[in-house]
């Protein structure tokens, strides 16, 4: 393993030592090396998590073989191009696997219009293999952009190309990713059987990676249901598998979600725990969307406890986060659960103006139903009234309102409880311009 880092930093690890008993000292008495952020080896923390490793002092806490190739099999790649190629070419599965560094990155957008460029080179090609695989990669940057239109248009033009190929691990993908789309999208009728489709194919090959993903995706399923004594195994069977291949960014996510579940089953001191694992991997490998969801999930377990100091410090960092790594969909929630800490302080304005900012978030998200949307309009209707600012109540239950009414009957609660708190303002702004009309025709 020693080969990876001289290849990528152009040093040997240990570098400075004469003799081949220094090293082996080294290795068990002094810290492994660390990576270096200029290198870049930094793009690929994954394969450095693996190297790590395999340099374990116990040889039972090495990954095996199968783990290695799984990894490798996983990391980006691109082939070196012949002597005989135009130099100012640009090579679409270089542009594909830009794509994806990006969007790892955080940088969704400029990932994928990478990815759109290579699916254009493949097109010209006539490459079938590379337009399915760009257009599966599209989807999931799509998705990590919080983009359900553009998730479920990719991965629906990725199914019908791996169909005509026959490509099942790409037909699993293409359903996974179309599941989740369904699940951002909260239709979780139309979520559950093609997740389940797809992990019955990544279950038939084999594909570790892939069941991993398909199991996070039925826990967060069964959670939003309601469910969630019957998500827990299934997402402890996740981070174990994850843990296992060795997918650090997989793991965070199957842990964010366990964490979240463990908070519904009001274990607080579990959820904490757990949402303190997935902040150090994630904060580890750095993914910074992953890191503002821990502190935002932490935040509200602290709300939780009425504890509303260190709440309040945790989802401020989560806000910064976000802001810093431009992820909208987790911007809007960090800012939404910030306001709910504000309000409980008795900081109304505040948490107006971060709830302003949450819905502005929420608007510029191309989904057709937003619950977040909803819920945070309606919390900034509260707040404005609460602060006897009756007309911005009135607008903000509009918002809501019309946003439940897009969810259907399983929101019908929801929109009860906006027409109600907005009928009662307008009856209360009635009486007093009766008041006043009553005074003036007095005075």
């Amino acid at each position: 393993m020693a080969l990876v880092p001289q290849i990528m930093t152009g040093e040997l690890p240990y570098g400075d030592a004469v003799a081949d008993y220094v090293i082996m000292r080294k290795i068990f008495e002094s810290p492994l090396p660390q990576v270096n952020g200029e290198s870049r080896l930094s793009e690929y923390l994954q394969l450095w998590g693996l190297m790590t490793r395999c340099w374990a002092v116990d040889p039972l806490q090495r990954p095996t073989s199968a783990m290695c190739k799984t990894t490798f099999e996983y990391l980006p790649h691109c082939p070196p191009a012949p002597k005989t190629a135009d130099p100012q070419a640009r090579s679409a599965i270089l542009l594909e696997n830009l794509g994806d560094l990006e969007s790892w990155k955080g940088n969704h957008k400029a990932g994928y219009a990478y990815l759109e460029q290579a699916l254009r080179l493949y097109e010209e090609e006539g490459n079938e293999k590379g337009i399915a695989s760009a257009l599966r990669k599209q989807a999931a940057v799509a998705f990590r952009d919080s983009d359900h239109v553009k998730t479920m248009a990719a991965a629906s033009a990725a199914l019908g190309k791996c169909r005509s190929l026959h490509d099942d691990i790409g037909i699993a993908d293409a359903l996974f990713w179309m599941g989740n789309s369904f699940l951002m999208e909260e239709k979780t009728v139309e979520a559950l059987p093609t997740l389940q489709e797809s992990l019955k194919t990544f279950r038939a090959k084999g594909n570790d990676p892939g069941v991993a993903k398909c199991l996070g995706g039925l826990g967060e399923l069964y959670r939003r249901r309601g469910q969630a004594a019957g998500a827990l195994p299934i997402l402890e069977e996740a981070v174990d598998l994850v843990a296992r291949c060795g997918d650090s960014p997989g793991e965070a996510r199957a842990l964010i979600v366990l964490g979240s579940t463990h908070r519904d089953l009001n274990r607080m001191d579990l959820a904490t725990s757990t949402y303190q694992r997935a902040f150090d991997t994630a904060r580890r490998i750095g993914w910074e969307p992953g890191v503002s969801t821990c502190l935002y999930r932490l935040g509200l377990v602290k709300l939780g406890q009425g504890r509303h100091g260190e709440a309040d410090e945790l989802l401020r960092e989560s806000v910064r986060v976000a802001r810093n790594s431009d992820a909208g969909w987790r911007l809007g929630q960090a800012l939404w659960h910030w306001a709910k800490c504000l309000r409980a302080q008795g900081r109304h304005e505040e948490a107006i103006s971060a709830l302003e900012e949450s819905c502005s978030v929420w608007q510029n998200l191309a989904r057709s139903f937003s619950p977040e949307l909803a819920f945070a309009a309606g919390l900034l209707a509260d707040s404005n009234s609460t602060l006897d600012h009756k007309e911005e109540a009135i607008a903000w239950y509009d918002t809501a309102i019309a946003e439940w009414r897009k969810g259907g009957y399983m929101y019908k609660g929801r929109l009860s409880r906006c027409l109600a708190s907005k009928d009662a303002i307008v009856a209360e702004m009635k009486l007093r311009g009766e008041g006043a009309l009553r005074d003036a025709a007095s005075s």
